[in-house]
């Protein structure tokens, strides 16, 4: 056998982490309120010394720095983290937000010392959505790439064994997902025609902007439902987010985009997971009572705490929502002082994980991320 990636962490510390987890996502009581800091790629790559375009140009590379990105993680942050590689099944295909753009005719820009990132938009016009439409969104562009990668890192899983102390060995590779989850029917439209041109044309042309939504749901439903059945998932979740949605009015997203999220949502028939950067304090009700999700996953710090409590609090599951420039910035008191508003506001009601809102930035300190943890320790006892 290769020699094992060993993590100083007890197999016994992850399975409590799992139980506290749990139990907070389906509105039990854990013994105190768990706590996942967002910690990405931007972020962790740089605590293992990756290099970003070797690890987007080779699959292999990409397999066993996530492995070592997660050993970091484990050994270094204070967290109920309990997967291997995140919240997704050991290893994943990843290309962070540029897959479904860029698997639509949009460039991709991959960066010296930082993830990659999706070029300028291109649909302009009738003409532009007929190419749109007869695109083979699965087996073109990054989804190509995705499954081309998700086969070799299956083929190379043997080298990388892993083990948790006291814990049985376990091959990341061998459950290697493709990214099953959607940057939302407006997101990937904005990308598609340029953010400052999507929401000139919700104003000047909204037909025009409902048919790049009609394709692009299409689109996503048809990846999402190729994933499901490539890699035989046995529940058919959805998780999307669409944080370019969050700059439009309440009307405008009821009209013009909420038909579209509903399409999305409601083709799948297991939980729905959203994730919505910025105040999305007009769309909360919106969220609970069309679009019935389980949970609003890393929400923007800039939302209400009190709205988000009086909607939402006790009925979906709440993962935030701590400011992640105030981690980055600020001091382990002042960080514990955020976190305490946001356990004391949302943890009496039930199903909730402390976060930050979401996604903390390269350089901040691990004295206040990890002080997340302090807070829940100290305030987000249920016993």
């Amino acid at each position: 056998m290769a020699e094992i990636i060993e993590i100083d962490v007890s197999f016994q510390e992850i399975e409590a982490r799992r139980e506290r987890v749990e139990k907070a996502w389906n509105f039990e009581t854990p013994d105190r309120v768990p706590c996942i800091p967002a910690l990405a790629q931007r972020y962790l790559m740089r605590k293992v010394g990756a290099d970003f375009r070797a690890y987007y140009r080779d699959p292999e590379v990409m397999l066993r720095t996530q492995i070592l990105m997660q050993k970091w993680l484990f050994e270094n942050i204070d967290t109920d983290a309990h997967r291997l590689t995140g919240a997704w099944l050991c290893a994943w295909t990843d290309f962070q937000n540029t897959p479904e753009a860029c698997s639509l005719g949009c460039e991709i820009r991959f960066q010296e010392d930082d993830i990659p990132w999706t070029g300028p938009g291109w649909v302009r016009d009738d003409a532009d959505l007929k190419i749109l439409e007869s695109m083979d969104f699965v087996r073109s562009g990054v989804n190509a790439r995705q499954i081309a990668f998700r086969e070799a890192m299956l083929n190379v899983a043997e080298k990388y064994p892993v083990r948790f102390q006291g814990g049985e060995v376990v091959f990341p590779g061998r459950h290697a997902a493709l990214t099953c989850t959607s940057c939302g029917p407006f997101g990937v439209a904005g990308d598609l025609m340029g953010h400052d041109r999507i929401f000139l044309d919700c104003i000047e042309r909204p037909d025009f902007v409902r048919e790049v939504l009609r394709i692009v749901t299409d689109k996503i439903i048809q990846w999402l439902d190729f994933c499901i059945e490539e890699m035989a998932l046995p529940a058919r979740d959805i998780a999307w987010t669409d944080d370019l949605a969050v700059s439009l009015s309440k009307a405008m997203y009821r009209d013009l985009v909420l038909p579209f999220e509903k399409k999305l949502r409601f083709h799948f028939d297991g939980e729905a997971s959203l994730h919505m950067c910025g105040r999305s304090d007009h769309l909360l009700r919106t969220f609970l009572e069309d679009l019935d999700i389980h949970a609003f996953t890393g929400f923007g710090y800039e939302v209400d705490l009190d709205a988000v409590a009086r909607i939402l609090g006790g009925k979906v599951v709440l993962v935030g929502n701590v400011n992640p420039v105030l981690i980055l910035d600020g001091t382990p008191d002042r960080v514990r002082e955020a976190a305490r508003r946001v356990i004391e506001t949302l943890a009496p009601l039930g199903g909730f994980i402390l976060q930050d809102g979401s996604n903390i930035p390269p350089g901040a300190p691990v004295g206040n991320i990890n002080a997340l943890m302090d807070a829940a320790r100290t305030w987000g006892r249920y016993d």
